[in-house]
């Protein structure tokens, strides 16, 4: 929810992984013509034929971003980022969606050093990499096929040595060296090309939509083979680097087990089946293969694997929502830099994104979205609704009225399917943009909505103070200390908090604590 034209960067507010339906329908529902807000969906990562050449490869689904250029700053062969071209725009565009670059020097200057040891040994010495960590608590990581490697600050907590972490950069090297992106690239644009021949030149839309069917079936396929590749290639190479080669399977255990745990969370099913259209092979399969290449090097233990190195390299990190981006917390959200809060609808499952804040609830028939933007002071609020339809839909019933003591103004635009109550309110400089959307929208509707507006305030100085995001600490076990009881004293307020415990570490419930050892505990929040 990044406010413009004059926008501050800093107040973007963070994505995360929640994907219903409904929310992508209102999102693609509001936008519309505004003239004070922006557009303020997100667009697409990549256009169509950019999309192939960013090769996603952890995720199963992108705390200071500063004004300071981008710099390469890598030897050897690595192509800058030209100004105006496809790779240095995909780049911007990265670094935005995924709440911007974290800074942070000791974590960034490990994994340059873990991506030169796997340089030095590939098979292209001369080329280079250069790692960008992404301010996102969402766990992913990719690769531009210039050498750019992207990891999310959710996938590094999970790390718990260097031989885990230089897993991760070994893949995407492996998906930059295979040129993996650009025949991923190539395939679907053939794809693309044969689905318009039949649509277009032979009028022949069945059999258009036949081969896009077809053509999606042969991508995923080639990209679970692309995944299965890189994992091989990956094992090898940290093997050659000196890394411990079990540190990628137990990543990929990680990975596992934090999918099944957010699964749980939002009350999914977990399918033992192979999805075909998937873009990534079965974890089992991948561990599988894994396995089997990590044991010609040795047993589990033969290698580096500096878990001390890694640990004291993520102390002190950013986990889940950054604070600077908004915070949810249950129904309600709370934005410290902008100094606001609300309350959704009770159920309601709420969406942090770069964009707005978006939320859904249990049957998907309501949904609503709050943006912002800077406003025209001397413009009222009611012609501000009446400049900017919803999907061509003209506001009506326009009506001025405050909310606690500040100026805002309502009204309503029905559409055929959907209705839009649609609030404004102004703070300063600042106009904040309620979109309530109901497929019936009944007078009991309406009145939750509209106390979610009423509970719309400015948060004190003192509160918006008093709001710390979560960050990843240490804690060195005791003799006779148990997971839980490290828990309960470090973490009580935790969600799931004893098996984000065992996640994290890398432990199971089987495991014991070693006394004298470091493990992550989540503080703050």
């Amino acid at each position: 929810m990044t406010q413009s034209p004059r926008h501050d960067r800093e107040t973007g507010i963070c994505r995360s992984s929640l994907d219903v339906p409904a929310i992508r329908n209102l999102m693609l529902l509001t936008t519309v013509h505004f003239q004070v807000f922006p557009s303020a969906l997100p667009r697409a990562l990549v256009p169509v034929m950019l999309a192939g050449l960013l090769v996603a490869c952890v995720s199963d689904t992108i705390p200071v971003t500063t004004d300071e250029p981008l710099r390469v700053e890598l030897p050897g062969t690595t192509p800058a980022l030209e100004p105006g071209s496809a790779l240095e725009r995909e780049h911007q565009r990265l670094i935005r969606s995924f709440g911007g670059e974290y800074r942070a020097p000791r974590l960034q200057a490990l994994l340059s050093e873990i991506a030169n040891r796997l340089r030095l040994v590939s098979d292209r010495p001369n080329e280079t990499y250069r790692v960008t960590i992404l301010n996102s608590p969402s766990v992913n990581a990719f690769a531009l096929p210039n050498g750019y490697v992207y990891v999310t600050r959710g996938l590094l907590a999970l790390a718990n040595d260097t031989a885990e972490a230089a897993s991760v950069i070994a893949h995407e090297i492996a998906h930059v060296t295979g040129r993996h992106a650009l025949e991923r690239a190539e395939l679907e644009s053939r794809s693309v090309l044969v689905s318009r021949v039949h649509s277009e030149v032979l009028a022949n839309p069945g059999a258009s939509r036949l081969m896009r069917d077809q053509g999606r079936i042969a991508l995923a396929s080639f990209s679970r083979q692309q995944e299965i590749d890189a994992d091989e290639l990956g094992v090898r190479a940290i093997a050659k680097a000196g890394y411990e080669a079990h540190g990628a399977v137990r990543f990929l255990v990680a990975l596992d087990r934090t999918s099944r745990m957010r699964n749980s969370v939002e009350d999914s099913n977990v399918s033992e089946k192979n999805d075909i259209l998937s873009t990534h092979p079965t974890t089992p399969e991948r561990l599988d293969r894994a396995i089997a290449v990590a044991r010609q090097f040795g047993a589990p233990g033969v290698g580096e694997a500096n878990r001390m190195q890694w640990l004291q390299a993520i102390n002190g990190i950013a986990y889940g929502e950054d604070a600077n981006q908004g915070l949810i917390r249950g129904r309600s959200f709370l934005h410290p830099r902008l100094r606001f809060t609300f309350d959704a609808p009770e159920g309601f499952a709420l969406e942090n994104s770069p964009h707005a804040i978006l939320g859904v609830s249990p049957g998907g028939t309501e949904a609503l979205r709050l943006d912002s933007s800077r406003g025209e002071a001397d413009r009222p609020l009611k012609a501000l609704l009446a400049l900017n339809p919803i999907e061509g839909i003209a506001i009506t019933d326009l009506q001025d009225t405050t909310v606690g003591n500040l100026p805002a103004a309502m009204g309503l635009a029905r559409g055929p399917d959907w209705t839009f109550r649609v609030v404004l309110i102004r703070v300063g400089e600042n106009v904040f943009r309620f979109i309530f959307a109901a497929q019936n929208l009944s007078a009991e509707a309406d009145q939750r909505f509209l106390a979610v507006v009423n509970s719309f305030r400015q948060l004190s100085e003192d509160e918006a103070k008093r709001l710390r995001g979560q960050r990843i600490g240490l804690m060195m076990a005791r003799a006779g200390d148990r997971p839980e009881d490290l828990v309960v004293a470090h973490m009580p307020n935790v969600p799931q908090g004893l098996e984000r415990f065992y996640v994290l570490n890398g432990l199971t419930p089987d495991d014991m604590l070693v006394p004298g050892q470091q493990y992550k505990i989540i503080v703050g929040g």
